[in-house]
């Protein structure tokens, strides 16, 4: 019975992340008169590292009976994305593949082609084609900043073409060196044109997760607040100097803003995590889990930390947006500390993935016939307790959506979450919040949409 084999990339791969052994295994060459290296590379690592592979038929060891059964499935496809996506379980809603690991390698680093302007897209109604931007926040020393955008701005054309739910890809998410837009502005329930248009500029630069980092002296209590964007190792400084400075001043309180923090790198959610409540380092902070292939390779996480702020409660404000590795540090924090969510039910992520490349040998060479790389789910991850059931989302404490209309200044004690936070925080609030009705009606609906960045998380 034929059995696709595993290639040596494979465990170059887990030598690169969480160590292994060496493979033994001979490589079941794929000959045919067309190139099917990438197809080959595709299937043969989806069978051996996808999470769902005993439940994915395609997958299964005994599909095929011998290599030419094999090669003929592999011809039957448009090309490695058609295979990609028909080797997907239908939970899957966040497996990527991408033909260009470059530009994909430098988004994961938060490395991106920008202009600055980080907006949310909504859809005017379930009926209605029609689709506006409203900025959430401007990125510091970009083009937008120096062109006056702001948070709370809105735009409806993309160089003089309205916005609809068929074009807003092609027309925010290309490669353009440069767009458009046309602002507009809200009179009674309805958007109406400024005639001001700003052409705005994308080049790429490094994006600081870190968004905001603050003390507020609120009542007598100092409430450290931080606006956290992304999980990247690369910048993971920036979060030990803020919280070296919580625990200088000595905060009595934690506000950790993820509302717009779609996740990145289980190891620096585990970091956040050792840093907010450093009296439990040592303690487990939760567990990987993958499939029955690599189940010798299932990890515990411990939380770390020389930091110990005294906390027995964190305050988290979280959107639609909030996902993966923002998620994880929310559930793995919840059976040592009192975490209060204040916002909008999260995304709902509880796996996660590892770059797979189509190395060629043991020194982590990359196939250089082609740049093809996926970022499969790999694992499903679990809290101290075993606890892993917000596929659907984390629910909030408090329910409060954003106000559209009437975003307010991030950081400002009046902001709308955050001041509910404080609120809770003054004694003024319990859980359990009826959701605030947008102050521009009910007719709209956010789309659930992140920019151009993938939903992740990589080990």
């Amino acid at each position: 019975m034929f059995k696709p084999m595993k290639k040596s990339y494979f465990f170059i791969l887990f030598l690169l992340l969480i160590g292994c052994k060496d493979d033994a295994d001979d490589l079941v060459i794929v000959e045919s008169e067309e190139n099917l290296e990438i197809e080959d590379f595709v299937y043969k690592s989806m069978n051996y590292l996808y999470y769902w592979q005993a439940d994915v038929p395609d997958l299964a060891d005994d599909k095929f009976s011998n290599d030419k059964e094999y090669t003929a499935y592999l011809q039957s496809f448009e090309g490695p994305k058609d295979l990609f996506a028909r080797l997907l379980h239908a939970e899957d809603r966040f497996s990527v593949i991408t033909d260009d690991y470059v530009s994909f390698e430098k988004e994961l680093n938060s490395v991106v082609k920008t202009n600055g302007m980080k907006f949310g897209l909504v859809r005017f109604s379930s009926s209605d084609d029609g689709v506006f931007g409203y900025v959430r926040y401007v990125l510091p020393n970009t083009d937008a900043e120096q062109k006056g955008i702001k948070r709370g701005d809105f735009f409806t054309h993309v160089d003089g073409i309205a916005i609809t739910i068929n074009n807003y890809q092609e027309l925010l998410f290309s490669d353009k060196a440069s767009y458009s837009i046309d602002l507009a502005t809200i009179s009674g329930n309805q958007l109406q044109a400024t005639g001001t248009t700003v052409a705005l500029v994308n080049t790429e630069q490094e994006e600081k997760e870190l968004y905001l980092n603050t003390i507020i002296e609120h009542n007598g209590n100092k409430v450290g607040y931080l606006m956290y964007n992304g999980f990247n190792f690369n910048q993971e400084q920036d979060l030990i100097d803020a919280f070296n400075d919580f625990a200088t001043q000595q905060i009595d309180e934690l506000i950790v803003d993820l509302r717009y923090n779609p996740g990145g790198r289980v190891t620096t959610s585990q970091l956040l995590a050792g840093l907010i409540a450093g009296e439990h380092s040592g303690k487990v902070y939760g567990s990987l889990e993958y499939n029955d292939k690599l189940k010798e390779y299932n990890e515990t996480l411990t939380l770390n930390s020389s930091l110990a702020l005294g906390l027995t409660r964190v305050f988290f404000l979280t959107s639609g947006g909030s996902a993966s590795a923002s998620e994880m540090l929310i559930n793995g924090l919840s059976p040592y500390m009192t975490t209060i969510q204040i916002g909008t039910t999260t995304y709902g992520k509880n796996v996660g993935s590892i770059p797979v490349y189509d190395y060629v040998d043991n020194n982590q060479t990359k196939n250089p016939n082609h740049t093809y790389m996926m970022l499969p789910i790999v694992f499903k991850y679990f809290n101290s307790l075993g606890e892993s059931n917000y596929a659907q989302g984390l629910d909030p404490n408090i329910t409060l959506a954003e106000d559209i209309a009437n975003l307010g200044v991030l950081g400002d004690v009046n902001e709308a979450l955050l001041k509910r936070a404080l609120d809770y925080i003054d004694g003024q609030l319990a859980g359990g919040e009826a959701q605030k009705t947008n102050s521009m009606g009910t007719s709209f609906y956010e789309l659930q949409l992140e920019e151009g960045r993938a939903i992740y998380v990589a080990q």
